[in-house]
């Protein structure tokens, strides 16, 4: 199967690429009014998983939907924000003078029994989560399981 071909057995990809302009457009929005909308990301989250899990026939699709998942539980918990490690944003070598916690999409993490869901993982300048680890594994994972092999 090429990417090509991966790309045309999508089922109703109007829903992946609808999310990711509404999730463009909120940030924006956050960004514009220095607001936080929870319920329209998560929204928004919700749409996509549904659109992910309509394609789990693609190879790595189903880590993808599952580290969105996570997300999306996280962002829920903690009351529409993604919670964010400062130790492991200063480990990372993160530029900033420090985390901004007036940031529409991100907070501080506080004490929470679900912190493992926040960004507590220190990479090359940023902070990730576990559900980010696993859409990075997914997307490759569809990379590698969608391209013609050399012959």
């Amino acid at each position: 199967m090429t990417l090509v071909d991966s790309f045309a057995a999508f089922r109703m990809p109007y829903l992946l690429i609808g999310t990711f302009a509404f999730q463009i457009f909120i940030f924006w929005l956050g960004n514009s009014t220095q607001r936080d909308y929870p319920i329209l990301l998560e929204l928004s989250f919700a749409i996509m998983i549904l659109g992910l899990w309509m394609n789990r026939h693609l190879p790595g699709i189903i880590f993808i939907c599952v580290g969105a998942s996570l997300n999306l539980l996280a962002i829920s918990i903690h009351g529409g924000l993604m919670p964010v490690s400062e130790k492991a944003l200063l480990m990372s070598g993160y530029n900033g003078s420090a985390f901004e916690t007036d940031d529409p999409r991100h907070q501080l993490m506080n004490t929470s029994n679900f912190w493992w869901l926040g960004d507590w993982i220190p990479f090359f300048k940023h902070v990730i989560s576990v559900g980010d680890v696993f859409v990075g594994f997914g997307f490759i994972r569809f990379l590698l399981g969608t391209t013609s092999k050399r012959e």
